[in-house]
């Protein structure tokens, strides 16, 4: 390809006189280095220059659509290093909250494994001792109900728990309602 052909298809793909104007006083001076000219025209890439001319027309689009509003993000930069002292350590004790929502809750299902087990334990050593089916049975079924009752509680403080949760997400942070937060 010569350099007369390398242009011409540059100015096929929309470039302007400019960047044709360069490319061509950059191949000259190359010539004129010494190099011959159909490895500097096999050196450029007609693919990329055309891809970064449409880059850069996109972004000066992009400016003439914003109106060159630049920089003017810094206030959120001001906002947020005067809110730290409240945020961060409103974060934390979020964090705080969570964490007591996941101790909470692994130390029901805790206790009611250890529950479990204990009263399986009991039975066993009164069945072992020989006491009356009538009291193992009485023993038995009072257990299972508290059991119920602590679980039903457990599953009540818990759902309260979420539903703070939910409502300081909500309040604080301006979190949709509509998003699902679990």
């Amino acid at each position: 390809m010569t350099k007369n052909n390398f242009l011409k298809e540059l100015e096929n793909s929309g470039a302007d006189s400019d960047i044709i104007a360069y490319y061509d006083e950059l191949i000259l001076d190359r010539i004129e280095s010494g190099e011959s000219e159909e490895s500097v025209i096999a050196s450029y890439d007609i693919r990329k220059i055309v891809r970064a001319l449409e880059f850069e027309s996109a972004k000066k689009e992009l400016d003439v659509q914003t109106n060159g509003k630049k920089g003017r993000g810094w206030w959120i930069v001001v906002l947020a290093l005067f809110s730290a002292p409240v945020t961060v350590p409103l974060a934390i004790s979020l964090l705080a909250i969570l964490f007591s929502f996941i101790v909470v809750a692994f130390s029901l299902v805790v206790g009611a494994i250890g529950g479990l087990v204990m009263g399986g334990i009991g039975i066993v050593q009164m069945i072992i001792i020989g006491e009356s089916v009538q009291f193992i049975l009485f023993t038995s079924g009072i257990y299972l109900i508290v059991l119920c009752i602590v679980c039903y509680v457990g599953v009540w403080i818990a759902k309260g728990l979420v539903a703070l949760y939910r409502w300081m997400l909500v309040k604080f942070f301006k979190v949709s309602r509509r998003r699902r937060v679990v």
